[in-house]
């Protein structure tokens, strides 16, 4: 793996990402698809937390949701006729890319164990992993590709076979696969901004990244300092699986992934320092790629935030009650609005 020789971040992480002066992070060769590079702790604990606060299991909504982003994505990005010729010669190089390019991006060391193809009720494809950054959304984003390559319907089981050790199966059935109602991805503003992350003379890639190991063979990301697991997604995907447990548990929903974002929050995983300096917080939150941080308001009573181009708002906002909570000692409420522009508003007291 090509790292560059000044600030030693893989070459392929800052030639395929480009973060934009406007809080923004997009895949270099397709600028519509927006990404993230967020704290993957974030992601697991807070889905955790929604099911303590229902009080039920929510990994099958949030296979089928991921199941069907990824489908989407995948059909978006491949022509009809290059999923034809994978269909009739072999999946193979291509699961060995998808793997390789999982490794850099975050999501844990996988491997290909075994796989069939043959056009029957018999195909299959065994991955084997270990760092797995969540399962339940990672089964969802090996079967939906799956389905999208094979254009049969599938089906997907996971088992633990030794301590942290996973296998992931998907199942390829001759039912081609039902056309189901396409997910509508929010659209995101695009406002322009004036933020100028520093950079590295060498790559261009933000200079923040320098202080990143990225772990190739062993599939994960941390950050030096905190040791923090991180990784690159699109925050469509998340978005998408917040819509589906609104849709399926009804509208509590959102205020129910705010106050699980706000209990992790508290959980002491964000230090106060890096959030309440409002330049580091503004940079904290552009190279993640979660919008552009114009304003910030702190007094006794209250947090008020306003972001430009924001994404994954109610993580945010559940970010902005518990970072309030915690500098204040206090039990506090939140609110937020996201105007016809896009801009996001969120204040805690």
């Amino acid at each position: 793996m090509k790292r560059c020789s000044a600030c030693g971040v893989p070459r392929k992480i800052t030639s395929t990402h480009r973060w934009l002066d406007n809080g923004t992070m997009v895949e270099t060769n397709n600028p519509d698809h927006r990404m993230i590079f967020i704290e993957s702790d974030n992601i697991g604990g807070v889905f955790t937390r929604i099911e303590e606060i229902l009080g039920l299991p929510i990994e099958h909504l949030v296979i089928e949701s991921q199941r069907r982003m990824t489908y989407d994505y995948v059909r978006s990005l491949m022509p009809s006729m290059v999923l034809k010729l994978f269909r009739m010669t072999s999946i193979r190089p291509l699961a060995k890319s998808v793997t390789e390019l999982g490794r850099l991006v975050g999501l844990g060391d996988v491997e290909l164990l075994s796989m069939r193809i043959k056009g029957d009720e018999g195909d299959y494809v065994k991955l084997g992993g270990r760092n797995l950054f969540y399962i339940p959304a990672y089964c969802g984003m090996v079967v939906g590709s799956m389905e999208a390559l094979s254009g049969q319907e599938c089906s997907i089981s996971y088992e633990e076979t030794s301590p942290g050790y996973y296998e992931v199966t998907t199942s390829v059935t001759t039912h081609p696969v039902e056309l189901k109602e396409r997910f509508k991805p929010r659209e995101y503003s695009r406002k322009e901004g004036d933020l100028r992350l520093p950079r590295c003379s060498r790559c261009g890639g933000p200079s923040a990244l320098a202080g990143y190991d990225f772990l190739y063979d062993e599939g994960i990301i941390l950050h030096r300092a905190n040791a923090r697991r991180m990784l690159f997604d699109g925050p469509a995907e998340f978005e998408a699986i917040f819509s589906e447990l609104e849709k399926e548990l009804g509208e509590d929903i959102p205020q129910v992934i705010i106050e699980a974002q706000k209990l992790f929050v508290k959980s002491g995983f964000y230090d106060l320092g890096e959030i309440m300096d409002t330049d580091a917080f503004r940079e904290h939150l552009a190279l993640r790629g979660l919008g552009n941080l114009r304003d910030m308001e702190y007094g006794e009573d209250h947090l008020r935030l306003r972001i430009e181009n924001p994404c994954l708002h109610l993580l945010l906002a559940g970010l902005a009650q518990g970072v309030f909570e915690l500098a204040s000692d206090r039990e506090a409420r939140v609110a937020w609005e996201l105007a016809g522009d896009g801009d996001l508003t969120v204040e805690a007291s």
